[in-house]
């Protein structure tokens, strides 16, 4: 008998579990009124989404995305509790989820305007751990003809839930919204080099050493566009300069759009996975969910409860863990 338990348990501890799924997507200003700005499919005034399309979001995220971690931009926060920022918009999403999705987002004031939207993450507790979440705090400088950032950037430092309860495999995510408008490349290149480089300063201060890195989000930048002629539109020195840092762009232009912009040709949202964190990728891209199996003419009607953006997927391997961590 005690044989076969120790057989058992040898089989738990080498069992490998399923890989974690962290999502990117802007989710176009959840809690706060601006939706439908840019026009595009379903573009226009848009109101503040029902309780009903709050459902339909958590559903969403948990039965079709069946993400783990979702690294959200546009959360307004609508109060304060106990120092922890809330949003009673993303509340309503989670209830619908189940006790087991936390979220995070920063600490700030509320004033109840457009400088009250986040970024932040929202995450099944029953497969991941938040280790840590901060704001990455770095000015927010005018430069090359804008703010830096439009919103500021945040730190997720996660770890997979293992029933062995050994060898997790923990990284860090970065989720950015760099300033809008596709031609400040040269801010957001400005944007991207700050936070690079302050990033390991910025963990020493939260005692986290973790060399698995991946900086996702909205970057408001499209290095694949095409002017008339058909020669690049803008700047891709950030993807370059990220390249040399050891960084890969997972977002590749046969992505065409991430988002609903009347011409379908904005790749805006992208993931940016370092050396460290490429060995634990399932697979070396990432994916996008296209409403109704890509079907434009349904699109609009998808952005009525859902969003502009598309969002954007890459899977982790569980297990493994191979950095050395404080």
């Amino acid at each position: 008998m005690i044989k076969i338990i120790a057989i058992a348990l040898l089989a738990l501890s080498s069992a490998s579990f399923a890989d974690i799924k962290v999502t990117s997507w802007n989710i176009e200003h959840l809690g706060s009124s601006g939706r439908g700005f840019g026009g595009g499919f379903g573009g226009g005034k848009l109101p503040l989404r029902t309780d009903k399309q709050l459902k339909h979001i958590g559903v969403f995220i948990r039965d079709t995305l069946k993400s783990d971690i979702i690294a959200f931009q546009e959360v307004f926060i609508d109060s304060v509790e106990k120092g922890e920022s809330r949003s009673k918009y993303l509340d309503k999403v989670a209830s619908e989820m189940g006790v087991n999705w936390k979220y995070y987002l920063p600490p700030t004031h509320v004033d109840h305007s457009d400088k009250s939207m986040y970024v932040g993450y929202l995450w099944n507790s029953n497969t991941v751990h938040k280790l840590n979440a901060a704001p990455l705090n770095l000015p927010n400088l005018n430069m090359a003809g804008k703010n830096l950032f439009d919103r500021a950037p945040v730190l997720g430092y996660f770890e997979t839930i293992e029933p062995n309860k050994v060898n997790r495999n923990d990284f860090l995510l970065v989720n950015v919204h760099l300033a809008s408008g596709q031609d400040h490349d040269e801010n957001h290149l400005i944007a991207m080099t700050l936070i690079e480089y302050n990033l390991t300063n910025t963990l020493k201060t939260l005692e986290v050493k973790e060399s698995d890195r991946i900086i996702l989000g909205d970057f408001n930048d499209n290095p694949y566009a095409k002017n008339k002629s058909g020669k690049r539109a803008r700047s891709d020195a950030m993807y370059r300069h990220m390249a040399f840092k050891g960084y890969n762009d997972l977002v590749t232009d046969d992505f065409h759009s991430t988002r609903m912009d009347k011409n379908l040709r904005s790749v805006i949202d992208h993931v940016l996975v370092n050396a460290s964190a490429k060995k634990h990728l399932v697979k070396s891209s990432a994916d996008i969910y296209l409403p109704n199996k890509g079907d434009s003419t349904r699109f609009a009607e998808w952005r009525n409860t859902y969003s502009d953006h598309f969002p954007i997927s890459i899977e982790l391997k569980t297990g493994g863990d191979d950095d050395t961590d404080w």
